[in-house]
């Protein structure tokens, strides 16, 4: 039997995870949108070549949050029913499926770090679609796990400087354009190679205790102290000025405070301080020398 079988392999996560797995011994089959698209695609049928895996990670997902907001279809689709596809193929063929969620399925409106079994309350499409996919892994995986991320940066293919907050920065930095950053907006940054460490070690161990894990970076800061931490350790020198999400106005609501707390994972993975990973991940980039 085949270790993973990962769909959604070209974002930042799937990239990270066929890395990090394939480094600690672990076979690990990568589909792309064009081994398998989910949109067009019928889960059972274009995966059934692959049913010989121990485990299916899913990093397909609708992510755009203000685009989420006029496509409700969509989102559901892909973030709600292709969940449940995936559920039903996993349960089928004894296969353990591992589901990455979101920060966004809370309100925000919590005053200290959320828990795995905190009442998710998501304040936007985008949250709520992922709590469909969260609730329809558990109502139809015989096995699962899911892993909530938040503020996801990593090694991307693209050259877009939008991938990831770290790299807009950076981009607008060298740009030297002036940058006004959130900050009473509060989450857990998390860098790809270690969400896709702490999946990695939970395959490992064998672990069976299933459920919900937050897999996030330890410790909180606002979108404005993640800027000028960006800064500080590039030694670029930017105009950064604080504002308040009162003033800066989105499409679809954001939660103001999603600080999650990783202690649950810890029993099996330990993950660092998101200071730390973020140094480490400037430093593999080669925004710093080190």
């Amino acid at each position: 039997m085949k270790d993973v079988l990962l769909v959604g392999a070209n974002g930042q996560l799937g990239l990270a995870i066929q890395q990090v797995l394939g480094r600690n011994g672990l076979g690990v089959t990568p589909l792309t949108r064009r081994e398998f698209d989910a949109d067009h695609d019928d889960a059972a049928v274009a995966l059934a070549e692959y049913r010989e895996h121990r485990y299916l990670i899913n990093c397909i997902a609708y992510h755009k949050v203000d685009l989420c907001e006029d496509n409700f279809d969509r989102s559901f689709k892909i973030n709600g029913q292709l969940v449940m596809k995936l559920a039903h193929f996993c349960s089928n063929h004894n296969i353990t499926l591992m589901h990455i969620s979101t920060d966004y399925v809370f309100d925000g409106r919590k005053p200290e770090a959320y828990v795995e079994t905190d009442r998710p309350s998501p304040i936007n499409v985008y949250g709520a679609s992922k709590l469909a996919g969260e609730i329809l892994t558990a109502a139809y995986a015989g096995k699962y796990f899911v892993f909530r991320v938040s503020s996801l940066f990593g090694y991307k293919k693209t050259t877009d400087p939008n991938v990831n907050f770290v790299e807009k920065m950076i981009h607008a930095a060298r740009e030297k354009r002036p940058l006004k950053v959130i900050d009473n907006q509060i989450m857990s940054p998390t860098y790809t190679v270690d969400a896709a460490a702490a999946i990695g070690s939970v395959i490992k161990q064998g672990v069976t205790d299933y459920g919900i894990y937050h897999a996030c970076n330890s410790g909180e800061c606002s979108w404005y102290e993640f800027a000028r931490t960006i800064f500080e350790l590039t030694g670029l020198d930017n105009d950064l000025a604080p504002v308040s999400y009162d003033q800066f106005h989105t499409h679809a609501p954001r939660p103001q405070f999603c600080s999650m707390n990783n202690a649950k994972l810890a029993g099996f993975h330990k993950m660092r301080q998101w200071r730390e990973a973020l140094a480490d991940y400037l430093r593999v980039s080669g925004y710093v020398k080190g």
